[in-house]
C-alpha cells in the first residue's frame, strides 16, 4: 500500500524517488559561474544555494575631450639647438670681437709719491685719460686744490707718445716742478704735479714694445 505522498499529493511506493504521475522537470543548466551546493532547510526538503544576481554596472558619462594644441606659427617657433659637435659661429664668435673692438689696454702707471695716494698705481689706458676731482675720472685725485677735470693724459698708439694737457684748471698742473701751458711729451720716471699731489710717470709701451691692433704684445 502506498504510503508516500509526493509535492503534489500522490500517494507512491517509498521506495520511489520520482513520481510516475507527476509530469517531468523542466531543468535548466545551472550557469556556468555559479555554484549549486545540496542544503536540507528545515521542511526536509531539498534546496539550492545560489549567488545573488550580479548589480548592472555603472554607467559614467564620457570624459570631455582635451582641446587640441594651437598651432605656433613657423616665425615664433623656437630655434632648435645645434646638433652636437656644431658650434654656431654666430653666438660663439660675434661677443669675443665686440669685446676686443671696445677693450682699452693698458699702457703705463701713475704710481702716487705723497699724501693718501702714496705706494697706490693708477693705470693709463689707450685714448685719453681724465685727472681731476670728479668721481667720473679715471684718476680721481681727493684733493680741494685740484680742479674736477684737472687734466688730460693721452697715450697715441700710431706715434706711442703720452702727453699731458691741462684742462684750464685752477691752480695748474706741473711736471719735474715745471708748469705746462698746453701740452707736454712725458717721458719715463717724469713727475706730475696736481695740486698737493705727485705722481710718478712709468710707461709701458715704448719703441718695440706695444700693443697691435689684435691685442698682441710685439
Amino acid at each position: 500500500m502506498p504510503d508516500k505522498q509526493c509535492k503534489n499529493g500522490h500517494m507512491i511506493d517509498e521506495s520511489w524517488d520520482l513520481c510516475p504521475f507527476c509530469p517531468p522537470e523542466k531543468k535548466e543548466p545551472p550557469p556556468s559561474f555559479s555554484v549549486v551546493l545540496p542544503r536540507q532547510d528545515p521542511a526536509g526538503t531539498s534546496a539550492a544555494i545560489r549567488p545573488p544576481e550580479p548589480s548592472s554596472p555603472e554607467v559614467h558619462p564620457p570624459l570631455p575631450k582635451a582641446p587640441p594644441a594651437p598651432k605656433i606659427p613657423p616665425s615664433q617657433e623656437a630655434p632648435s639647438s645645434p646638433s652636437p659637435g656644431r658650434i654656431s659661429r654666430t653666438s660663439v664668435m660675434a661677443k669675443p670681437i665686440l669685446a676686443a673692438a671696445s677693450k682699452r689696454f693698458v699702457v703705463g702707471w701713475l704710481v702716487g709719491l705723497n699724501r693718501t695716494a702714496r705706494g697706490e698705481s693708477f693705470p693709463i689706458r689707450i685714448g685719453r685719460n681724465v685727472l681731476g676731482r670728479d668721481r667720473a675720472s679715471d684718476l680721481y685725485v681727493q684733493d680741494d686744490l685740484v680742479s674736477g677735470h684737472h687734466a688730460d693724459l693721452v697715450f697715441r698708439p700710431e706715434e706711442r707718445r703720452y702727453i699731458l694737457m691741462d684742462s684750464n684748471s685752477t691752480n695748474g698742473t706741473f711736471v719735474n716742478g715745471e708748469e705746462i701751458s698746453q701740452r707736454h711729451d712725458l717721458s719715463a720716471n717724469d713727475v706730475i704735479s696736481v695740486g698737493n699731489h705727485r705722481f710718478l710717470f712709468v710707461p709701458l709701451c715704448h719703441e718695440g714694445f706695444y700693443w697691435e691692433d689684435e691685442g698682441l704684445l710685439k
